[in-house]
């Protein structure tokens, strides 16, 4: 919360000054102008509900039966303050943005990059820079680049931005060693399964699979970074602008940076709270 300034000297240069004084007005609280720009639906039911696809260590997960990672904890944080209760609703990656639209979440959050081509369904708040990685198996020699990945099975998670820059990558594999696409639910199992040789996927969470599986090993350098970004129903700018403003307070009280340590991904830190700043 944001101290007021003492009205006390102002008191007293009221009483010299006699009754032809004008009052000063006070600032207006920025928590309370963000409260009120949420949803009356949302207020009366008191809660944020967003939709995410909880299998992101260490983005989004569950362990043991209970939810965690940076995004929950983040998502938590931005309900609090905006006066809510977070329900973070398991759903599939393709009826994320479906849902947000239709209006049975409020917002998704799941690790999901600001694109140009998803900023037509919906609007994002960006929050977090991560670049991509290439998963392999640990046996896999000789694979560093996306062009290495020719003549090799790849796994892609449907709906994702790498089903097309994987595909974009076979098209230029020559003839004698042409990639094939896997589409999967889950690229991480479909490799350890035997089903692919190789995936690709967002920087920290194909570190944290590398980490806990010795079958997997994270390769070469990492690909252009994309920003994270809370999609919210293009309809919703008042819900848009809470959120918004609600995530500065965030980045400027320390809640934010102490978030990115505890989930170690600090060099992923965006603090511009940008609106479709995705490409």
């Amino acid at each position: 919360m944001r101290k007021l300034a003492s009205l006390t000297g102002l008191a007293v240069v009221l009483a010299l000054a006699g009754c032809g004084a004008t009052a000063v007005p006070e600032a207006e609280d920025p928590l309370a102008a963000a409260r009120a720009l949420v949803p009356e639906d949302i207020r009366a039911a008191g809660k944020l509900t967003v939709a995410s696809d909880l299998m992101f260590e260490p983005m989004e997960y569950v362990e043991g039966g209970e939810q965690k990672g940076f995004d929950v904890d983040l998502a938590g944080a931005v309900a609090d303050r905006l006066g809510l209760r977070l329900e973070y609703v398991q759903t599939s990656w393709e009826d994320l943005r479906p849902r947000v639209i239709s209006g049975d979440a409020d917002m998704a959050m799941a690790s999901m990059t600001d694109t140009a081509k998803r900023q037509e369904e919906v609007d994002f708040i960006d929050y977090l820079n991560v670049g991509s990685s290439i998963v392999v198996r640990a046996d896999l020699a000789a694979v560093k680049t996306l062009a290495d990945l020719c003549g090799h099975r790849v796994a892609v998670q449907a709906e994702s931005i790498y089903e097309e820059l994987a595909g974009s990558q076979a098209e230029h594999c020559p003839a004698g060693r042409r990639m094939r696409l896997v589409v999967v639910p889950n690229s991480e199992e479909a490799v350890v399964a035997g089903k692919a040789d190789a995936y690709l996927h967002d920087y920290p969470i194909a570190v944290v699979a590398a980490e806990k599986n010795p079958r997997l090993k994270v390769v070469g350098e990492q690909i252009e970074a994309a920003p994270y970004g809370m999609a919210i129903a293009k309809e919703r700018s008042g819900l848009r602008t809470a959120i918004q403003s609600v995530l500065f307070g965030l980045f400027q009280d320390g809640t934010y940076d102490e978030l990115l340590k505890k989930w170690n991904i600090t060099e992923g830190g965006l603090k511009t709270g940008a609106i479709n700043g995705g490409a």
